[in-house]
This record gives C-alpha cells, structure tokens and sequence, in this order.
C-alpha cells in the first residue's frame, strides 16, 4: 500500500513539475524600416535587409543579452548623414519577449537622418528614446 501511495506522490510531483516547461520559445524581433532607404541590420552574425516599407521579424530567438548594428547608404540629394536614437545598440530577451524597432528618417538642408525607436514588451536596461 505504502508503494502505491508513494507512487501517486512521485507522478503528481513530476506531473506539475513540467507543466510550466515550454518546449519552444515565443522570442520575436522585428525591424519596421519606414524610412526613405533601404537598411541593413547586424544581428547575430548575419545582416538582415531590411527595404524600404517593409518589416523584418525573427522569431524563436532563445533568451540572453543581443547586441545590433544599422548600416544604410544616403539617398539621393542628400550630402551627409547623421543618426538618431536605437540605431545600434543591445537588447534583452527573456521568455516571450517581443521587441520592435522602427526606423524612420527626415532630409533637411541637405542632411540625411536616420532614427530608430525601440519597444519591448520587457523591461530593458536602457530606456526608449524619446
């Protein structure tokens, strides 16, 4: 009897053990290029093309601390560039972190801006910029 008490024990416990366990990851990047050129992102080894109006996601990307890049060519009729908030820069996934990042750009007198502004549904190390 004692066995038998013992066994029900042991499968309860394992039971609700692994009922919180995941078997996937629901970790999503994306890159939302709304500028007026087309960029290309460094992540994890990779650079991801990113054109113009369109959105980039990674998905199933396991927890841990990544850090990004932006490269991007000026369009025409602009003389310089410049940057402007999360163009580059690290990001924390956890389990079932969802990050967006939107690119965005403005052409005034000749200068060429490309700026980025980042949101999670986690808490990140560093604020959003403004």
């Amino acid at each position: 009897m004692k066995k038998i008490y013992l066994f029900i024990f042991l499968f309860s416990f394992i039971t609700l053990s692994f009922q919180g366990c995941k078997t996937t990851v629901d970790n999503r990047l994306s890159f939302n290029n709304l500028s007026a050129t087309d960029i290309m992102v460094n992540f994890r080894g990779q650079v991801i093309k990113v054109a113009i109006g369109q959105r980039v996601d990674i998905k199933g990307i396991s927890k841990g601390t990544y850090t990004y890049a932006t490269n991007f060519s000026i369009p025409v009729g602009a003389t310089s560039k410049s940057i402007s908030g999360d163009v580059s820069g690290s990001v924390k996934l956890k389990a079932g972190t969802k990050i967006l990042i939107i690119y965005t750009s403005t052409l005034l007198n000749g200068v060429f801006t490309l700026s980025a502004t980042l949101s999670s549904s986690d808490d990140q190390s560093n604020p959003t910029s403004p």
